[in-house]
């Protein structure tokens, strides 16, 4: 999903998010802070007024008597932050209590325990009083935090009003840094859909750059003239290479084919049938193209072969049985050092176009998918036009005996997909036959 974007708006949402996470975190880190201080002042302020009392406090708890209880809660009354006070001997017995003691009470056995508890809006605090190292009572504080959450408030506040407007700025630059770094390979980019050197239409990027950018424009230009240059002549020698190669493999397939006293429409109808097979078998147009021009030298070998064997008007016996099979190797030797992919191919569909779905076939016994798809389907393009044509050692067959012999052989001699493809496509085979059909 983040490549449907272009690098402009990667780079803005990139730098975007990065303002952002910046902002957020220190916003947190400074949330966290002051936290942290507000609740440290408090603790400091509790202690400072339980100081500035112990005097008082530790008389009160040694002669506990209305005069002495009625200066201390005048005191106490001066700091307004606290809420409310009890004043236990060292057994934890209340001796005094000021202001709202309710949550103090509630939490006593707490508060002795852990010495400090913050709420969301009171501090807890436990204080020791003592004398000469010695422990004569405790007093539990309950601290009001609203001031403290006040000036809290207050900073957030400020600091979220501050937020949006560095997050636009961050914005703004984000997008003028995209844009500079963007806006040369955009040209780039532009100069390079409006060329198109194999039809001598160039477009020349500028740039007044003094860094990469300069080289890569550079580079650009003098390999758009490059190509422009030796564009043309490459396309048109490719063009007569492929051309020469069709046509010799095309000739080649019809010399091999009457040297059998097989008739040249023979190999066309070979080959209209295996690129309707291909393309019912899924494969591209490309690849079922090549099958159909490769297909006509599946029985280039047979010019190695004797004629004596090759047009003999009957069953071969052993020994012609032996020389005649040789033909897909011969085919195979003539054209294996060949690097065209056109002659790599049909090589491959003359050594295994007599192969077997179930390897019972030759050369070399290869079985299912072992058997390059191009021999499979020469294989069965072959066989169905061999046997509805004369030969010189039988008749043609009738459609339903050929029909027949590839339905027992699906799964045998035939790859049984393919098979599938012929019977459910029928019509087009029998069409194609119709047109190239022998005069």
């Amino acid at each position: 999903m983040w490549n449907r974007f272009s690098i402009k708006i990667q780079l803005i949402i990139f730098m975007t998010l990065l303002v952002s996470i910046v902002e957020i975190s220190t916003l947190l880190v400074i949330l966290n802070i002051q936290e942290k201080d507000s609740r440290n002042n408090s603790i400091i302020d509790a202690n400072t007024i339980s100081k500035s009392l112990n005097n008082d406090l530790l008389k009160a708890i040694l002669n506990p008597n209305a005069d002495m209880l009625a200066d201390i809660t005048n005191s106490l009354s001066a700091f307004k932050k606290i809420d409310g006070l009890i004043l236990l001997d060292t057994q934890h017995k209340p001796i005094f209590r000021y202001g709202d003691t309710k949550e103090i009470s509630l939490k006593q056995e707490t508060i002795l325990k852990q010495k400090t508890i913050f709420t969301d809006e009171n501090l807890l605090i436990k204080n020791s009083l003592e004398a000469e190292n010695y422990t004569f009572g405790y007093t539990l504080i309950n601290i009001n935090l609203s001031q403290y959450q006040e000036k809290h408030k207050e900073i957030t506040n400020t600091i979220l009003l501050i937020f949006p407007f560095t997050l636009l700025l961050g914005i703004i630059i984000s997008i003028f840094i995209s844009k500079s770094y963007t806006r040369p390979f955009s040209r780039l980019l532009d100069a390079m859909k409006k060329s198109d050197p194999t039809k001598n239409k160039i477009t020349i990027v500028q740039t007044s750059a003094k860094n990469e950018i300069r080289e890569l424009f550079d580079e650009f230009n003098m390999q758009m003239e490059q190509i422009n240059n030796s564009s043309k002549e490459v396309r048109l020698l490719n063009e007569e290479i492929e051309d020469t190669q069709r046509e010799v493999v095309f000739t080649m397939g019809a010399i091999g084919e009457s040297r059998s006293k097989e008739t040249g429409n023979h190999v066309k109808r070979v080959a209209q049938y295996s690129k309707l097979l291909a393309l019912y078998y899924g494969l591209s147009e490309q690849e079922a193209d090549m099958i159909k021009q490769a297909s006509p030298m599946h029985d280039i070998g047979k010019v190695g072969i004797p004629d004596a064997v090759l047009n003999k008007p009957g069953r071969f016996d052993d020994e012609e049985r032996k020389i005649m099979d040789t033909h897909a190797k011969l085919g195979f030797d003539m054209l294996k050092n060949s690097h065209r992919p056109l002659l790599e191919l049909a090589a491959t569909v003359a050594y295994e176009h007599h192969e077997k779905w179930n390897g019972s076939g030759y050369p070399r016994g290869l079985k299912e998918e072992e058997i390059h798809i191009a021999g499979r389907i020469t294989a069965v393009a072959d066989v169905f036009d061999a046997l509805g044509s004369d030969r010189v050692y039988k008749k043609a067959w009738d459609d339903e005996r050929i029909f027949n012999l590839f339905r027992e052989e699906r799964g045998k001699h035939f790859d049984p997909t393919l098979i599938d493809i012929f019977f459910n496509n029928l019509d087009e085979f029998l069409k194609i036959r119709e047109q190239f059909k022998d005069l």
